[in-house]
């Protein structure tokens, strides 16, 4: 017997063949933003396979000890994407939910002193991204 539970989502071809039409233009929109290269999409490549994404709000150049605005702070990009390790994993991101995951109290402010230009910034946990923008929609009732 077939569950047809209320928490359950049955398929409906007539239904879903719209929703990832729309998935797929979606996608073809964001890969057209990338083959411009108008800088309308930031993208970062990410070393470690985990649920964290660095957020970059400053950075200091030629260790000059002071740090200035960067990053997230003075980015004109609509999307940041980020390519996780060498999984064959992308995530992309729009700015502006990057922005107020920066200042979410779940962020962890961090600096990453490596290399000629020392940066701060914050963690923020993709899972939490997730859920806080699942809540925000399931207050407007769409998801």
């Amino acid at each position: 017997m077939r569950d047809v539970s209320p928490n359950r989502s049955e398929p409906r071809f007539d239904l879903d063949l719209p929703y990832g039409k729309q998935g797929e233009l979606q996608l073809a929109d964001f890969l057209n933003r990338i083959a411009d290269g108008n800088g309308r999409v930031e993208v970062k490549h990410k070393r470690y396979l985990d649920h964290k994404l660095y957020i970059e709000t400053h950075c200091d150049k030629g260790r000059s000890g002071v740090f200035q605005p960067s990053g997230i702070n003075v980015t004109t990009a609509h999307v940041w994407a980020f390519v996780i390790g060498d999984s064959g994993i992308h995530v992309a991101i729009p700015t502006d939910l990057l922005r107020c995951m920066a200042a979410d109290t779940s962020s962890r402010f961090v600096e990453e002193f490596d290399g000629n230009c020392p940066t701060r910034g914050v963690l923020i946990d993709f899972c939490v991204l997730l859920y806080r923008l699942k809540c925000q929609r399931g207050r407007s009732n769409g998801l």
